[in-house]
């Protein structure tokens, strides 16, 4: 090969070069460090709660009938479905349920006998909102407009007693649910717990029995879920009350508090209660709802299916959490009783804070803390709450409890 040929080839390698290989190059060095810093801006985005906007501005109710052009009820109907989907909005984002009272507000100006929205608006703003003062205010508009029915002083007067802790209040709605041509027996069943100790959660109970049952007739899901979801929160309220108040008996009784739970039964001091166990209302009321007729119509069964009467053994905890004392404390101090659920539940949310700032520790400094006291620049604070020990391993970065291992 001459010397010509050689750097001639020469030239076609290098121009190659040039052409393919460095232009490849120097787009993988400008596009994968824009692709990573893309994907880390893109996940920052991600993990923003995203918040709902509802896109549709309404007038007063008002407002809305002169330009409705007497389709009143048809308007009411459209702005029930964006109510809904406003409620579904917030319930995956923010829980602000404030705004929608405005949509309620419309929807009864427009359609001042449609019951639904008095109490399905009750629940989202007041239940769900926790304003049970702006969710009685349309309850009491409700029964304005509709004097004969039962269902809307029924509703008031479980906010009355339930929430407000008013049971004068509580009786006036009784009462007038009471005088309705509609009203269920059951109700008057309502009036002569209110005088037992318990009673409030026992009308806290069967009302939210009654609202899933309700909920199954009309194929409403949303209200059913709420309202079943709700019940155990209710059970649990009803059965510390009960736990408290066994404790104060067996220090009045002995003189000391009871060191642990199985002293109550020991000593006989729990009051006999009716035990709601919830597996057997979930399965009564899934029985049920696959069976022809309303749901409602076997309300009574299933109360009394899935309660206990009489019971005076030690309560088991309706979500299949624990109960415990806290001796630094007497039985008439609310710390004395601990809920195992909200244990829990602040274990899980400490060890995940943890996790956090390790992850954050790590990025500032490029490496792990070499000890548990390093996280946070001094000793950790924070005690584990029954008694054990907060674990870390240098080595790995992994960090939990000594009691509850698996969080």
């Amino acid at each position: 090969m001459n010397e010509e040929s050689r750097t001639y080839k020469a030239s076609r390698k290098g121009r190659f070069l040039k052409g393919i290989i460095l232009p490849a190059i120097f787009f993988l060095v400008l596009f994968l460090p824009a692709l990573w810093l893309q994907n880390r801006e893109l996940n920052k985005v991600r993990q923003k709660p995203r918040l709902y906007r509802d896109s549709l501005y309404l007038p007063s109710g008002k407002s809305i009938k002169l330009v409705s052009l007497g389709y009143d009820r048809f308007m009411a109907d459209f702005i029930w479905l964006r109510s809904i989907q406003a409620f579904g909005g917030h319930w995956e984002t923010d829980r602000n349920y404030q705004p929608i009272f405005h949509l309620f507000d419309v929807i009864t100006d427009l359609d001042p006998h449609f019951l639904d929205a008095y109490t399905f608006g009750n629940l989202v703003i007041g239940d769900e909102g926790g304003d049970q003062l702006l969710g009685l205010k349309l309850i009491d508009k409700g029964i304005v407009h509709n004097p004969r029915k039962y269902k809307l002083p029924y509703w008031a007067g479980y906010i009355a007693y339930w929430t407000l802790n008013d049971p004068q209040l509580a009786k006036y709605y009784y009462n007038r649910a009471l005088k309705c041509h509609d009203v269920p027996g059951f109700v008057s069943r309502i009036v002569a717990y209110m005088e037992l100790k318990s009673g409030r959660y026992r009308v806290a109970f069967e009302k939210y029995v009654r609202d899933v049952l309700e909920a199954v007739d009309q194929n409403d899901e949303v209200v059913e879920n709420i309202a079943l979801n709700r019940i155990p929160d209710i059970i649990n309220e009803w059965q510390m009350f009960i736990i408290r108040n066994a404790a104060i008996k067996y220090f009045q009784k002995t003189g000391k508090d009871p060191e642990n739970i199985h002293d109550l039964e020991r000593k006989g001091v729990i009051d006999p209660y009716p035990l709601v166990v919830i597996p057997v209302l979930k399965k009564l009321i899934a029985h049920y709802k696959q069976q022809p007729g309303n749901a409602t119509d076997h309300f009574s069964e299933i109360i009394d299916g899935c309660t206990r009467e009489n019971t005076t053994f030690f309560p088991p905890h309706p979500s299949g959490y624990w109960y415990q004392f806290d001796t630094d404390f007497h039985p008439e101090e609310e710390s004395f009783l601990i809920d195992g659920q909200v244990v829990f539940d602040n274990v899980k949310s400490y060890v995940n804070g943890i996790r956090r700032r390790l992850r954050l520790f790590y990025e500032e400094k490029g490496r792990l803390p070499f000890t548990k006291y390093e996280i946070y620049g001094e000793p950790l604070l924070t005690p584990e709450p029954l008694g054990g020990e907060w674990i870390y391993q240098p080595e790995s970065g992994l960090f939990y409890s000594s009691t509850m291992p698996f969080l």
